[in-house]
């Protein structure tokens, strides 16, 4: 009884939380499996350090030392690295090699070798007969590797940012701002459950934000989608897009009926990585249905707006695919409408263009 009132009063909004988390998770699972798959060892390990952490906190309490005491320190020690570990496996998710899994896993089972060493020697802890906990310098290597995930989480997040996510940046600048929070407040105030807490909160708010995300884009490309198009255009009326473009891919029902629609997926997902590769991160790229492309140039003038144009059609051409496009200077004393009609137009007048270039050549 007086276990289940410690986990009450100390982890009772991570519990709350990590149940919400879990049931959303399983009316979810439609959703992107490789997410929910490290989602679900986030979890377990979460489950895992909470057990450990209430049970060492138990021990701690009585007048003479278990030998089990021991075994739950360590639990705590070594999951807790491993969980900020499994943090960085979400963020990294889309570019998560073998080759980076392995090397991001390094620093957590170095910290597993040292903490076992502790069943050998004194140098990581011991307790006393009087059942005190007694830290040696060797007792600070899972703060020093959490120390490590925490850079490389940053450092994602800093990309991310600068890569035009700035949501996602600042979302996930204020959520290691609290797991940093609940490290020092257990190392400095020798306070309980707030890391656990921080962290579950942290996994939370990421999942919510991952699942608006997933219907935000475009399930093929991973570009923002023609909703967001329309929802971006009504939220930058005031002034920040400078132009508008349109792009069409030529000769995909060719491609679709020649060598199947698998290659045609293939030639809009290629179409859609070099036009991301031209354009700055401060603008975006929408796929607004089929082999229907828009770009909305935000913080830079026509002339700039047209040079990454040129480097786009320069892209395109050395490559296996073809597009028409069609720049329009967004102006505010024109509608939308009448912007995108233009864009538009100028993208057909390219593309017969191409096509009469096409007919002379042959």
């Amino acid at each position: 009884m007086e276990l289940f009132k410690q986990i009450i009063h100390v982890d009772f909004i991570a519990l709350i939380t990590f149940i919400y988390l879990a049931l959303f998770m399983r009316s979810n699972r439609a959703y992107d499996k490789s997410v929910n798959k490290y989602y679900l060892y986030s979890l377990l390990l979460v489950a895992v350090l909470t057990i450990a952490d209430n049970l060492d906190y138990y021990y701690s309490g009585l007048s003479e030392p278990h030998k089990i005491h021991k075994i739950f320190i360590m639990a705590g020690y070594i999951t807790r690295v491993f969980l900020l570990m499994s943090a960085v496996y979400i963020l990294k998710r889309d570019t998560l090699t073998r080759r980076v899994r392995l090397l991001l896993l390094v620093p957590a089972m170095l910290n597993v070798a040292v903490i076992l060493s502790a069943f050998f020697t004194d140098n990581v802890f011991w307790i006393d007969e009087n059942n005190v906990l007694h830290r040696e310098f060797l007792s600070y290597t899972p703060h020093v590797t959490s120390l490590t995930y925490f850079f490389i989480t940053l450092a994602i997040s800093i990309k991310r940012y600068r890569q035009g996510y700035k949501d996602e940046g600042r979302m996930l600048f204020i959520s290691l701002a609290s797991v940093m929070t609940g490290v020092i407040s257990e190392i400095v105030l020798k306070t309980r459950g707030v890391l656990i807490s921080a962290v579950l909160l942290m996994l939370a708010f990421y999942y919510l934000y991952l699942h608006m995300e997933h219907f935000k884009r475009d399930n093929l490309t991973g570009v923002l989608n023609r909703m967001s198009f329309f929802a971006d255009i009504e939220d930058t009326q005031k002034g920040t897009i400078t132009a508008l473009c349109e792009i069409d891919m030529n000769g995909l029902k060719q491609i679709n009926d020649s060598k199947g629609h698998e290659a045609g997926d293939r030639a809009i997902k290629a179409v859609s990585v070099i036009i991301l590769k031209c354009i700055p991160n401060s603008s975006h790229l929408y796929r607004l249905g089929g082999d229907e492309f828009a770009v909305l140039f935000r913080s830079i003038n026509m002339a700039e707006a047209e040079a990454v144009i040129e480097e786009l059609r320069k892209e395109i051409e050395n490559s296996p695919y073809s597009c028409a496009i069609g720049l329009a200077k967004w102006n505010s004393e024109q509608s939308f409408s009448e912007i995108y009609n233009l864009a538009d137009k100028r993208m057909y007048e390219d593309k017969k263009r191409q096509k009469e270039q096409l007919r002379q050549v042959l």
